[in-house]
């Protein structure tokens, strides 16, 4: 009996507790609930009859709000009531969302309008942009037919604004508005009552477009676009809140103010109740707000609290699954609890007490849908808020952002189903971790005063600017870090290892996503453009990786500066790789050849593991790295590779292109800077008209170099600052790191992805020429950074003609690298810095023979390190390319950055050179030929061309060039200047390799460099041959073709052949060029003036040039009259002999026949068939092979 009197007892009080919880919840807030008529009293509210009293108060709410719709109900519009883009009137290829509100163009220019239209009354509709080019917005009739030439605003009912151009449009076009970027909320109004249209920017009225728009019988407007290729934009028609609504004006899709009368309301009754969850579920001791409630009762109070809850939620859920209720309505709710909890010393956040009650209390469809609606929400409003000088807006939305994640189910079920990573999916999580760049007026309040910084003289006033602008830089980077704080606080929380949930460990999921994301966005992935992630988005992403990480190993204690990718790692699956190319080619292929290597290195492994308590724990992350698993260690070392390994991979498709991309701002600056000075100069000797339009113009250059150093100090405060280039540095240290390591595993090198390779390229690329101060000569001043400089310089002398590098784009950028490598002084320092055995293996690599390789690049990188010693070889620019520049005023052309480098000579790879073609004579004679054979074979396609250009100009009718035909003609003058130098220098540094008769193919080296010295003078100093008249015609693309660059270097080769040479030496260089039948000593004369002259009229001569040293001058003055000399003494000498016709050698028909082919008997003279059988051993007539050869009869006379 007592037993059943306390389960009563217990009963009584539990229904007691309830009730007493019901009227704190439900009670108050202007309720009144009467005895009559059916209502029910406040004081017998209990859980049988409180769904009658919610029904009941929720039914009074719409009432009201039904009362209002009756009074503001308009009838201009015709149309669904949901109102969306409607596909059937789409122009051209657009990319559309499942929405139907959201659009990217895939064509040149399409169209679209929406479902509804308007022809009365005041209505308004919004655009978010998502980019910031040419787009027409605005309103069109049905009547308006539209192409992909023509939009809205182009046709009589259409009426359009563009932001791009700060143009309205209607048929003709006329200036209005602001310029509109990425991110801005654009609105459209349109008045029909009075016949306006006008546009709004962030809520900013821009002035009325268009007042005299055509309106009556037969005219109703639809919103409609016009998008020009690859921009985006989303629409708000009213399917959720406009975020600047307009005074008396009305979206197009009406609000549904019923539900939100009752969503408002049911949020008010969780408010209350969510006060009493809040604090009895906090821990360690509970605090009690429900009135006279006896402290034996905490038993269970959740539970209670959650009945209670039950029936609210009921109702709400299914409001909550209405994207315009969840924003409206729950996410301002959200934002209210954020507050409090801000303001409150809770230990339990309100926002996580409210997710406990929907995962107790909500359908899962329900629940999952609102989350998603949530997101979206949260998104869109960080994406779209003003961006105010202290970011306000921003880092509310990312708080809220971070309170959900904090919820472990939440975090896990929108980490896995809906905030992930995958560009197809309408939530991209990267758009978090942007900051939108302020525009011109947020700028403008941050910056007040802008400090130029080319002004030579530094007053007063430029020192206040410089201050007051290096303060504004300062702050804009402390507040931009606020915001950077906050998204890597939800960079932690989703990466969090310890956070298991059903199985699954957040940080794998994150994980899991980061590569897809990364799959996607790759090149090789088939995603069209639009769903890509945007550059400024992935610089961002990768800069906050780079933190995420940081943090992430300190806290497992490994050392940041020792961090590395396992070797392992690229052979043994641990890291998933997806269409991923290897530097050895596809990774199918190497597995095929390199199987049992690998299964031996990895036996290795595994008994280092065994014996290692540390391989060990290696050896099960790798283990565990393949799938989602259960992770508990803080220092998942597996997790933290396969990171930095998507880190690496993001900074090569995306952060390194847009850090590109911004440089161009200080380009621009600098030519608008060039310009400024330019008309300072005049400004002091022109007067007059002159002067006042000088001033104008100088007034147009300072207003914009203004507006631009605003820009510039975002640029230099947030996407090039100091810790921006530290992690940028941090990554090339773990690149260089890796790879090095990996190199020297031998063959298992060629599993590397090439884009580890890439993106090494790419850091150093970035920190040469990118961040501040850009110096392509040097890295920043980071500590250890000339041993970086020796490392790089090192790894590129090794790899770029390494044999395990298959990938010819990879081998290419590689050699490029290098080529850059030695264009400045302080990298060119670096590589002379190397170990000899680094600089003997570069040395060894750049003499090899020019066949079956790419080799123009490597003869470029021989050029640099010439450049400065030969003949008339110190010059920056071409001097007749600079006499142009001077003479017009124009910059150097693109086409021509490889003439444009200052001399720097490297004399410590010079000796290296000199000493490897001296010690390698077999290799030296292969490296020599080849060059000869190319130079013989670029010059001769060089004057071909020329010949078809003199052809065309000698027609009667007029003739058009194919550029692409000037612009190889070009390239082979370029070869074949190139190839010039690279001889010279090699009979500069080794004169042996021509005139030493203990090498056996010194002869017929020196025999080809007279003839192709012979061809060369007689094909550029021939008066009426091509290439003066072609150099006279100053084509467009020919511009590098002149005298001065190809004669000097041709008489750099017979000054260091002849004059420079040893006595002996000199008689047989002297002796061979006469002998060749080419030579004619008219040709030397060219080069002082002599009798010839140019096309033009005026004499070409070296005296004429300042680059030509007076020394050089004596020496060409002493070769001509040395060559004079010993030509006439052979032609007194050789008399009026001739050779009988059937003696003469049918190759070259300038020697008589002194050599027999065996077995076949035919007959060439010794120079030809020399020269034949140093590629060829056929014989030239009949192609049998030649055993041998023998001196024919007459020769033995």
């Amino acid at each position: 009996m007592e037993c059943t009197s306390d389960r009563m007892r217990k009963s009584m009080e539990n229904e007691l507790c309830l009730e007493s919880v019901i009227k704190q919840v439900y009670g108050g807030g202007g309720n009144q609930p009467l005895g009559e008529h059916g209502h029910i009293l406040l004081d017998s509210l209990n859980l049988d009859n409180i769904d009658d009293f919610i029904d009941k108060e929720l039914r009074k709410a719409s009432q009201v709000a039904e009362m209002s719709m009756h009074l503001n109900e308009n009838r201009g519009i015709i149309g669904p009531e949901k109102v969306i883009f409607d596909v059937s009137s789409n122009v051209g290829s657009l990319v559309i969302d499942r929405d139907r509100l959201g659009l990217s163009s895939q064509s040149n220019f399409s169209s679209i309008r929406g479902n509804c239209c308007v022809y009365k009354g005041k209505w308004q509709y919004e655009l978010m942009l998502g980019s910031k080019g040419v787009m027409q917005i605005g309103w069109a009739t049905i009547n308006c037919k539209f192409s992909q030439e023509k939009g809205v605003g182009d046709t009589p009912h259409s009426y359009a604004y563009d932001g791009h151009r700060i143009r309205k449009w209607n048929v003709s076009t006329y200036k209005y508005g602001e310029s509109w970027l990425t991110g801005d909320v654009i609105g459209c109004a349109i008045d029909l009552d009075k016949g306006v249209i006008g546009f709004y920017r962030n809520g900013n009225y821009l002035g009325d477009a268009f007042d005299k728009v055509q309106i009556g019988p037969g005219l109703a407007y639809f919103p409609a676009v016009s998008l020009a290729y690859n921009e985006n934009l989303v629409a708000n028609f009213g399917s959720t809140p406009l975020r600047y609504p307009i005074a008396g004006y009305s979206p197009l899709q009406l609000y549904p103010k019923k539900d939100i009368a009752q969503t408002n309301k049911l949020l008010m009754w969780l408010e209350k109740l969510l006060e009493l969850y809040n604090s009895v579920t906090q821990e360690p001791n509970p605090v009690l707000v429900v009135r006279n409630w006896p402290p034996q009762y905490k038993q269970g109070l959740k539970s209670q609290l959650l009945l209670v809850a039950a029936p609210l939620m009921h109702r709400l859920s299914p409001l909550l699954a209405n994207a315009f209720l969840t924003e409206a309505c729950f996410l301002r709710f959200l934002f209210d609890l954020q507050v409090k909890d801000q303001r409150s010393m809770d230990s339990k956040s309100r926002i996580t007490s409210v997710l406990e009650i929907m995962w107790s209390l909500m359908e899962p469809y329900e629940l999952h849908q609102c989350l998603e609606f949530i997101v979206v929400a949260l998104l869109t409003g960080y994406r779209f808020a003003p961006a105010t000088p202290e970011f306000y807006e921003q880092k509310k939305y990312l708080a809220l952002t971070l309170a959900l994640l904090q919820h472990t189910p939440t975090k896990h079920y929108l980490l896995q189903n809906t905030l992930i990573l995958s560009t197809f999916d309408k939530i991209k999580f990267p758009l978090f971790l942007e900051v939108k760049p302020l525009d011109k007026n947020g700028l403008a309040e941050v910056v007040p005063e802008v400090w130029l910084d080319f002004k030579q003289e530094m007053t007063d006033e430029e020192l206040f600017r410089k201050a007051c602008y290096q303060k504004s830089c300062t702050h804009l980077k402390l507040v931009v870090k606020e915001v950077e704080l906050v998204q890597l606080e939800i960079l932690l929380e989703l990466f969090d290892a310890s956070n298991v949930y059903q199985g699954q460990c957040s940080r794998c999921i994150f994980l899991a996503k980061l590569r897809e994301f990364l799959k996607e966005n790759s090149g090789g992935a088939r995603v069209p453009v639009v769903h890509l992630c945007p550059l400024p988005v992935a610089l961002a992403f990768f800069h906050r990786l780079i933190s995420l990480l940081r943090i992430c190993v300190s806290a497992s204690g490994i050392d940041l500066n020792g961090l590395s990718v396992p070797c392992s790692s690229f052979y043994d699956n641990s890291i998933q790789y997806t269409e991923v190319q290897r530097i050895g080619g596809l990774q199918s292929h190497l597995m095929r050849i390199y199987q049992d290597i690998v299964l031996q290195e990895i036996s290795k492994e595994k008994a280092t593991a065994e014996n290692d308590p540390i391989g060990k724990l290696l050896k099960s992350e790798k283990s565990k790295a393949q799938h989602l698993r259960h992770a508990g260690d803080k220092d998942n070392f597996g997790t933290l590779i396969e990171l930095l390994d998507g880190i690496i991979r993001l900074y090569h498709i995306a952060a390194h292109r847009q850090l590109e991309k911004m440089c161009a701002l200080r380009d621009t600056m600098h030519e608008y800077r060039h310009a400024l000075k330019e008309i300072e100069k005049r400004l002091k000797v022109q007067k007059g008209d002159v002067e006042e339009e000088l001033n104008l113009a100088k007034n147009v250059f300072l207003e914009e170099l203004v507006e631009q150093g605003r820009h510039q100090a975002w640029i230099s405060s947030v996407v090039y600052s100091s810790d921006r280039q530290a992690d940028v540095y941090w990554l090339l240290q773990i690149l260089l790191r890796t790879l090095s390591q990996a190199s020297e595993i031998g063959l298992l090198f060629s599993f590397v992805p090439d884009f580890y390779v890439e993106a090494c390229i790419k850091c150093c690329h970035a920190l040469r020429n990118f961040f501040p101060p850009a110096a392509p000569d040097s890295l920043p001043a980071f500590a250890g950074h000339h041993e970086l400089l020796i490392k790089y310089g090192s790894f590129l002398a090794h790899h770029f003609s390494d044999e395990r590098v298959v990938n010819a784009e990879l081998k290419d950028s590689l050699v490029q690298a290098l080529a850059s490598y030695v264009c400045y002084p302080a990298t060119l320092q670096a590589l002379e810095s190397m170990d000899p055995d680094s600089r003997l293996i570069m040395t060894k690599a750049l003499l090899q023979p020019y066949e079956n390789r790419a080799w123009a690049q490597s003869n470029w990188i021989l050029i640099r390190l010439w450049k400065g010693c030969g003949f008339a070889f110190r010059y920056s620019i071409s001097p007749h390319l600079a006499k142009k520049m001077s003479c017009k005023s124009i910059p150097l052309p693109e086409a021509f950055p490889t003439i444009s480098q200052t001399p720097c000579p490297s004399p410590v790879f010079l000796e290296h050179a000199s000493q490897w073609l001296l010690e390698n004579p077999e290799a030296a004679a292969s490296f020599m030929s080849s060059v000869l054979n190319q130079l013989n074979w670029a010059f001769s396609e060089f004057i071909g061309m020329l010949q078809e250009i003199q052809n065309a100009s000698n027609r009667p009718e007029r003739v058009f060039i194919d550029s692409r035909q000037l612009k190889i003609c070009a390239t082979c003058f370029d070869l074949a200047l190139g190839l010039l130098r690279v001889l010279e220098m090699c009979v500069h540094l080794v004169p042996q390799l021509f005139t030493d008769p203990s090498r056996p193919s010194s002869e017929i080296f020196l025999t080809r460099l007279c003839q192709l010295v012979c061809q060369v003078l007689n094909r550029i100093t021939s008066k009426s041959g091509c290439f003066c008249l072609v150099a006279s015609m100053e084509i467009p693309g020919l511009e590098t073709i002149d005298h001065f660059p190809i004669l000097t270097a041709v008489t750099g080769i017979l000054v260091s052949l002849i004059i420079d040479g040893l006595p002996k030496s000199q008689k047989k260089a002297i002796n061979a060029l006469l002998a060749e039948p080419s030579f004619q000593p008219s040709s030397l004369d060219f080069l002082l003036g002599g009798s010839q002259e140019s096309s033009n009229g005026k004499p070409f001569s070296l005296r004429d040039y300042k680059e030509v040293s007076k020394e050089e001058i004596e020496k060409v003055e002493q070769l001509c009259q040395l060559l004079h000399s010993k030509y006439d003494i052979a032609q007194q000498n050789r008399g009026l002999e001739e050779i009988d016709d059937d003696l003469v050698c049918t190759i070259c028909y300038a020697n008589p026949k002194s050599a027999c082919f065996y077995p076949c008997q035919h007959q060439s003279c010794r120079n030809c068939i020399s020269l034949h059988l140093l590629s060829h051993k056929e014989c030239f007539f009949c192609k049998s092979v030649i055993e041998f050869i023998k001196p024919t009869q007459q020769e033995k006379k």
